[in-house]
């Protein structure tokens, strides 16, 4: 078993799930990207390591993407296969890597554009990419950055609690969090009350409106972009389904983790294919039908002859 095979199975992700309907060659592509996007996020999140090794490690990998180094076995040197076999445009991995290197020491955004200019890098670069191995034109570019914002800022919702206990790192935006009075240590006491739900449902709008611009691009595709991109929308699906559930449990995001079953996401994986089916134009031949009328049938005959001899007494005889 290769190490990108083993990397995307044990992680158990979503997108790793979204990736069982792929043709081979294509899969296993697929494997080696996610599998570098996954090293790269351990890289700076797994204990153990301080911070000058991270920066060094993400380092070497910036060489790799270049191919200014003989790769070593394993990984990098699948990430290199892939590299050699699809020619990428490798800007968006590079942002990849930076992206994830502010994670290092992270600080928290101030704004909104802050946060989307974060979302950017780690989250619509993996979408273009990933457009781009799963096979589909440059065409599919805006749909792949609005996609990736789309599920970032469901991660984001999500995992409020474990980003900041767990990494000390906070993506809500300080001035969205003024504006709901939401504090750093409501977030650090797990504190879900109206002001936090109110403040993560401010965010959720933000995040529907990237699903439904991506829901439109995806529609002005064509047929083989749309075939192509059959996992993104598994994805687009699966990650609209745990909004869903969140704003419907209206965010208890301390209390429990949001997840989606696997048969739930066999039944997600299944719409986003058959949303690439296009039905068949059926063109009914014309029929000319020479039916005869009613008068030809006898009906209005004897209203005619009670015309023609008096008024008719009403029902029951009364005059």
């Amino acid at each position: 078993m290769s190490e990108s095979v083993d990397i995307t199975r044990r992680a158990k992700s979503n997108l790793a799930f979204a990736l069982l309907d792929m043709p081979e060659e294509k899969k296993r592509s697929m494997e080696q990207f996610y599998a570098f996007c996954r090293v790269i996020d351990d890289i700076v999140d797994e204990p153990g390591m301080e911070p000058d090794e991270r920066h060094a490690a993400l380092d070497r990998w910036v060489e790799v993407v270049h191919r200014a180094v003989v790769p070593a076995d394993g990984i990098e040197q699948e990430v290199h296969e892939l590299l050699e076999k699809l020619n990428p445009d490798i800007e968006p991995m590079l942002e990849l890597i930076e992206g994830c290197r502010g994670d290092i020491a992270p600080v928290q955004p101030e704004t909104r554009a802050e946060l989307l200019q974060y979302s950017y890098r780690v989250a619509s670069c993996v979408g273009i990419t990933s457009a781009c191995v799963m096979g589909a034109s440059p065409a599919a570019h805006d749909y792949a950055v609005a996609l990736g914002h789309a599920l970032q800022f469901v991660n984001i919702i999500r995992d409020v609690g474990e980003d900041c206990s767990k990494h000390g790192r906070v993506y809500l935006p300080a001035d969205d969090m003024e504006l709901f009075g939401v504090s750093l240590e409501d977030l650090e006491k797990g504190v879900c009350d109206y002001r936090l739900q109110t403040l993560l449902a401010y965010e959720a709008v933000l995040a529907k409106r990237f699903f439904a611009e991506a829901d439109d691009l995806y529609s002005k595709l064509s047929t083989e972009d749309r075939s192509a991109l059959i996992p993104a929308q598994a994805m687009s699906l699966i990650y609209h389904t745990i909004l869903d559930k969140m704003e419907a449990d209206e965010y208890q995001i301390f209390a429990k983790r949001y997840r989606v079953n696997s048969v739930r996401k066999l039944w997600l994986m299944l719409r986003a294919r058959l949303g690439t089916v296009e039905m068949p134009s059926i063109s009914l031949p014309s029929i000319s039908l020479n039916l005869p009328s009613l008068a030809d049938l006898g009906f209005g005959k004897d209203k005619e002859k009670s015309d023609a001899g008096g008024k008719k007494n009403p029902p029951g005889g009364a005059a």
